[in-house]
């Protein structure tokens, strides 16, 4: 007899992908189990979603949306003590999608189905910036950016495409500007930093083989001279050798503690490929803390 199971599915109704998908999921979990949908349509009706679920009684949380919309989702399951004790399940309909790269899950129905019905988890570690987890990356200065530049309605129609369009914008147009990095009694200024939990960066790139989401395993890449020449180096050494760390010109390290300071202008930040607002300083801090994610 199988074992009827209640689910919750929080659907980001503004996400780019492939909605058919999160359609066929959803048919094949009803067959035999219990299935309700929330649709968010904007951060306060998804925050009202979430407090709402605070109160129910079911066995699993989902969330279907990109990769930006899973880190939304953590930060408020954070705030609320049952949903923490959730095993979080996800459904692959955003831009990037480096979530679903990361974990290596198939993008089918019956594979996703299959996922969320056995209940088999594993620790995603987290990392917090100043008062924000993210599961995937942070970045300062080049690819935050970017993120700002994009306009999200845009975005919605033209997906991975806007942003192949606006990083060769920011390349052609190169404009750094410094900022102090902090870390292991270390004082420097760079360009940009990219601090990462994942393997996987701007889709399904590996850029470090040092961690990946299920380590708590934080790397920090500091770009303290950023250049064109150099950027093609980057991508020369990501797409051959998958791994930034061969790179003399960049700084790597594993340290928990990491504070950035800004200089010249505002910090542009961005985490999990949303944009975190400019800030005048920020502080990257690895975590113990975890999520219960169903996967392989």
């Amino acid at each position: 007899m199988i074992n009827k199971l209640k689910f919750y599915i929080v659907v980001n109704v503004n996400a780019s992908g492939n909605k058919k998908l999160l359609r066929q999921v959803i048919n094949l979990l009803k067959i035999n189990h219990n299935v309700e949908v929330l649709e968010s349509v904007s951060k306060n009706t998804a925050k009202e979603i979430f407090k709402n679920l605070s109160f129910k009684i079911f066995d699993r949380l989902v969330i279907a949306g990109g990769d930006g919309s899973f880190n939304f989702a953590i930060n408020e399951i954070f705030q609320y003590p049952s949903l923490l004790k959730k095993e979080i399940g996800y459904i692959p309909v955003g831009t990037a999608n480096i979530l679903q790269i990361e974990t290596q899950i198939l993008k089918s129905a019956e594979a996703t189905t299959e996922i969320l019905i056995t209940g088999n988890t594993k620790k995603i570690y987290l990392t917090k910036i100043n008062d924000r987890f993210f599961f995937l990356m942070a970045g300062i200065g080049l690819d935050g950016k970017i993120v700002a530049s994009i306009n999200t309605r845009i975005k919605k129609y033209l997906g991975k495409i806007i942003f192949a369009l606006k990083s060769f914008q920011y390349f052609l147009f190169l404009k750094n500007k410094k900022m102090e990095v902090l870390f292991d009694d270390t004082k420097i200024q760079a360009d940009w930093i990219l601090s990462t939990n994942s393997k996987y960066y701007a889709g399904p790139y590996k850029i470090t083989k040092i961690t990946n989401i299920f380590q708590n395993g934080l790397v920090t890449f500091i770009f303290k001279d950023l250049t064109r020449i150099k950027i093609l180096y980057y991508i020369f050494l990501i797409v051959f050798y998958e791994d930034l760390s061969k790179a003399k010109s960049i700084i790597v390290t594993q340290s928990k503690y990491i504070k950035i300071n800004k200089l010249d202008s505002d910090l542009v930040v961005q985490i999990d490929g949303e944009l975190f607002n400019s800030k005048e300083s920020v502080e990257i801090i690895q975590t113990n803390q975890f999520i219960n994610f169903l996967t392989l």
